[in-house]
């Protein structure tokens, strides 16, 4: 599967988008990676994936920390 797919059902299966409207956005801004990217940016701060992902296990972390006092 293209990395492009992998991100769209990514940001939809998270919430961060629907299918709607990220055909939307694509229809408009043009079908590519950059243009995902940019949803995932005005959504959450993240500039990419890896980004997002790594700050939401690191928030994760620091609550399990607080759970244990």
């Amino acid at each position: 599967m293209k990395k492009i797919n992998k991100l769209w059902d990514w940001l939809v299966d998270i919430g961060i988008a629907t299918n709607e409207e990220l055909k939307l956005i694509t229809g408009i801004n043009g079908y590519n990676i950059d243009t995902l990217h940019d949803v995932l940016y005005y959504r959450t701060g993240y500039r990419t994936r890896e980004q997002y992902e790594y700050s939401e296990l690191w928030d994760e972390e620091e609550e399990n920390e607080r759970d244990d006092y």
